[in-house]
């Protein structure tokens, strides 16, 4: 089970490995795929924790950002590495993520982008 939490703001908060496996890496999507299903139109901050970031990582924040963009969920990345900043950002193009710091300031600019969009 991923650790999860909601803020006050009603953004829902889901913490990932940033050093996620290939093998855990299924199943983590799986259970974000019901987080986001369950939480539709809260905006959503992937927390990745610190460590050297791996593809397998990257490969599940895509995804979720995704579907958050599919189901007109907004959502941010909150790494404190600048080189997790930097990967995430790359080949993104247009779709890349919003990668903040921390988590306060992630939350102040998705309330700001839900608030804005209501």
């Amino acid at each position: 089970m991923l650790p999860v939490k909601v803020t006050d703001r009603g953004v829902l908060i889901i913490r990932l490995q940033a050093d996620l496996d290939i093998d855990r890496r299924a199943t983590t999507a799986c259970a974000i795929d019901r987080l986001l299903s369950s939480h539709r139109s809260s905006p959503v901050v992937l927390e990745l924790t610190d460590g050297a970031l791996s593809p397998s990582a990257v490969s599940t924040v895509s995804r979720a950002i995704r579907i958050c963009r599919d189901a007109g969920t907004t959502a941010a990345v909150v790494t404190p590495s600048p080189d997790a900043r930097r990967v995430l950002g790359i080949g993104a193009g247009a779709h890349a993520p919003e990668v903040h710091t921390t988590i306060p300031l992630a939350v102040a600019a998705l309330s700001v982008t839900a608030g804005a969009a209501a």
